[in-house]
């Protein structure tokens, strides 16, 4: 249950601008990436009917949103979300959360490159597999793996029903089981949510035999419940070198409490012999696998028979989750549910569908129990051709905000990509959680055409007027000729063939020469803006007209 810090930065109202359009009427759009509507307004005809008045203009330049979750894919990215430490999760509104992951940890269960895993079960799969590849694994009875939700950690945990389920494990090229092998340093551990905790339930039992001398010794390792507490016992595991028997057991000093995890680590140090059991991290039981069975005495080194059998909950009803035998001795075992280094989510490359197009804001829908936080980034440009991982540079935000480019300016761009780095609470339990994003943006849209167009022939040219138009980044206008109708190919004007860039947002007149007095020519006209590349805009209405040596 998300019940802390709870933010919601969706937007109240967007507001749009109205520029004037077309004298017959103008039309105002109010769109987002799911929809669109078209509103027909009163003719503004008689007020445009005289003279080259002004081009007015209302572009669809209401803030446009784009809602994005984990599940959001982009067509126009080459990579979709990259998670690392990161899991996506059902949303309440069906799409994908972000969460972290609480099987991730950069370094492992404990110290990098100290702990070499000789069994290792994650339970994160329908049936269960030895991650070290040392031993086999069969499952008997009604074996399941719960949730997510339920696990420990990763994708799933083992579900076990006594007396009817277990797991039988035999070793293939098993160090720390070897038989007749002298072992060394190693470590025990596993999470455990007992259902009822009951006396006599069986977690672990191994068994085999020795030869020792003539006799045949039976060899035993059990972890078990007894008087709600966990108890560890071996008979016959550690060697004396004499031939005798040997017994060592440890029991636990905290109960164990149905329904809850626990973590349990058994670790062994064959330099001193100390056999320690932790709960939870904190020291539970000690014993000294020495003659004495005091620290001081000659250390009894395990040495495992021949045909040993691992059954993991040949007795026992609950959860088990990360299963870990390892050669060598845990230091420090991963107790917190979550990484403190916390995770990462990169989001797919999104278009806007416009160079230039301003990104006004972006909010979130995220929870953020107690210390837990979100740190957000993002990179936007015109084009996404050469982006990598830290190029161009990420920028930080804060969602809600205004959002200003480098420059202090409004932020433009037509692809857009956020970062999301993850970090959990103090006690490393409780993650955030990103339910949600919100885009919104306005398109650079192409400038409307000039409301009107006047033709002049003159002797081997035509001028061209039209009416200005009114736009914020406008930067001049193209003309446009040609022989036939609605085809604009023309040549033979002395300033080039068609089209010809005129630069100058207050530019209203242009006047083609070089052309052939007589023959017909048709002219449209057209706006642009200061985009990179420039977004050219609608022809205007065609008009025609013949070169002559007599003013028409």
């Amino acid at each position: 249950m998300f019940d802390n810090k709870i933010y919601k930065t969706w937007p109240k109202v967007s507001l749009s601008r109205l520029y004037t359009m077309f004298p017959k009427g103008l039309c105002a759009m109010t769109s987002s990436v799911f929809s669109s509507k078209a509103l027909r307004i009163a003719s503004l005809g008689a007020a445009l009917a005289l003279g080259l008045a002004p081009a007015l203009h209302a572009q669809a330049a209401a803030l446009r949103e784009l809602a994005i979750d984990a599940s959001s894919l982009s067509a126009s990215s080459p990579e979709q979300w990259r998670l690392s430490g990161v899991v996506t999760l059902p949303g309440a509104s069906g799409g994908l959360d972000l969460s972290l992951d609480p099987g991730f940890s950069p370094g492992g269960s404990a110290e990098p490159g100290t702990i070499i895993p000789d069994l290792y079960l994650s339970f994160d799969k329908p049936l269960p597999e030895d991650g070290a590849e040392r031993w086999t694994v069969k499952t008997e009875g009604p074996y399941r793996v719960s949730s997510a939700d339920e696990a420990r950690f990763g994708a799933g945990a083992g579900v076990f029903r006594a007396p009817s389920t277990k797991l039988t494990l035999n070793p293939v090229n098993s160090e720390v089981l070897k038989a007749g092998q002298l072992g060394g340093d190693f470590s025990l551990e596993f999470w455990l949510r007992p259902s009822k905790a009951e006396n006599g339930e069986i977690i672990l039992l191994w068994k085999s035999s020795q030869i020792s001398g003539k006799a045949l010794l039976a060899q035993q390792l059990t972890a078990l419940v007894q008087r709600n507490r966990m108890s560890f016992g071996f008979l016959n595991f550690f060697a004396d070198p004499s031939g005798k028997a040997t017994a060592f057991s440890l029991q636990g000093a905290s109960l164990l409490v149905p329904g809850r995890w626990a973590h349990h680590l058994l670790r062994y140090d064959s330099a001193t012999g100390l056999l320690e059991y932790l709960m939870d991290g904190k020291p539970e039981a000690v014993a000294y696998t020495t003659a004495t069975g005091r620290q001081g005495g000659s250390v009894f080194l395990p040495l495992p028979g021949s045909a040993g059998r691992l059954e993991l909950a040949p007795n026992y009803t609950g959860f088990l989750d990360e299963f870990r035998l390892s050669e060598g001795w845990i230091e420090k075992p991963k107790l917190a549910r979550y990484d403190a280094s916390g995770g990462r989510a990169v989001s797919p490359i999104y278009d806007l569908g416009a160079a230039n197009s301003v990104i006004a804001r972006i909010d979130s829908y995220t929870v953020e129990p107690a210390e837990a936080a979100i740190h957000w980034s993002y990179r936007a440009a015109d084009s996404s051709a050469a982006w990598r991982d830290e190029q161009p540079a990420w920028q930080a935000f804060k969602p809600g905000s205004v959002l200003l480019g480098p420059d202090g300016k409004q932020l433009r761009g037509r692809y857009l990509q956020i970062r999301m780095e993850l970090y959990p609470d103090a006690s490393g339990e409780r993650s955030p959680r990103i339910a949600g994003l919100r885009i919104q943006y306005e398109p650079d849209l192409p400038p409307p055409p000039p409301a009107k167009v006047l033709l002049t022939p003159v002797d081997g040219g035509i001028r061209v007027d039209w009416s200005p138009v009114v736009e914020a980044d406008l930067q001049g206008y193209v003309l446009y000729y040609g022989h036939a109708s609605r085809e604009y190919f023309g040549e033979g004007a002395l300033q080039g063939p068609s089209p010809i860039w005129v630069p100058g947002r207050n530019s209203t007149s242009f006047t083609l020469k070089g052309l052939r007095n007589g023959a017909l020519y048709f002219i449209a006209v057209a706006a642009y803006d200061g985009a990179s590349p420039p977004h050219v805009g609608e022809f205007s209405r065609e008009a025609s007209a013949r070169p002559s040596r007599v003013s028409q």
